[in-house]
């Protein structure tokens, strides 16, 4: 992991490093069709065939229920790309592409895989607090854009966490963050795509 090497390099030269690991709510479920190929056309350049095949593949899926030997209404989205699919993931990073500009003008770095992202920002300690202020700026960014994108960040599930040698970890005073009504309290201990990761 790329997030776990950057960390491991800021440890070794006496900073401490700010992760925050953002949780979006059905983030799939909400893409919206004519936004995402009007992306991929516009900012990577895919059009023509390509483009004709994302098409047929995002556009009229159906879904109905069968329980108890009755079935439902047939149900067509109108939104949303499948998540069980190899392609999903990466239809979600590109509709959300622009996210990466906004993390980077705050001046922190990101990954994504499909709709988990985690924002660090590595600093000494005596620059805690403003890197504190920073990312709760950049959160409420990162929420305004989503917004107008029909994605929804659920910030009381929004996680940070302070990582670096227990030396430098002593030096910072560990404050709650507030974004917008919600109080995040910086953990010891996180889970990032199935690994453990503590201070």
């Amino acid at each position: 992991m790329c997030v776990v090497s950057d960390l491991l390099r800021a440890i070794d030269v006496g900073s401490v490093t700010l992760l925050g690991l953002l949780d979006l709510s059905t983030a799939f479920d909400t893409v919206d069709h004519d936004t995402l190929l009007r992306r991929l056309d516009l900012n990577f350049g895919i059009g023509g065939t390509a483009l004709a095949w994302v098409t047929s593949f995002i556009n009229n899926r159906t879904q109905e229920v069968l329980f108890a030997g009755k079935r439902s209404a047939t149900c067509r989205f109108l939104s949303g790309v499948p998540q069980d699919s190899v392609l999903g993931p990466l239809l979600f990073l590109v509709y959300a592409a622009a996210l990466f500009a906004i993390i980077d003008r705050h001046g922190f770095k990101a990954h994504s895989y499909a709709d988990d992202t985690q924002i660090y920002m590595s600093v000494s300690a005596v620059e805690a607090q403003d890197a504190v202020n920073r990312f709760a700026a950049c959160v409420s960014d990162v929420e305004s854009w989503m917004n107008s994108n029909r994605l929804k960040l659920n910030a009381d599930k929004t996680q940070i966490i302070w990582i670096g040698s227990r030396q430098q970890l002593a030096n910072l005073d560990h404050t709650d963050l507030t974004l917008h009504s919600t109080t995040v309290t910086p953990l010891t201990t996180v889970v990032d795509l199935g690994v453990h990761v503590d201070n």
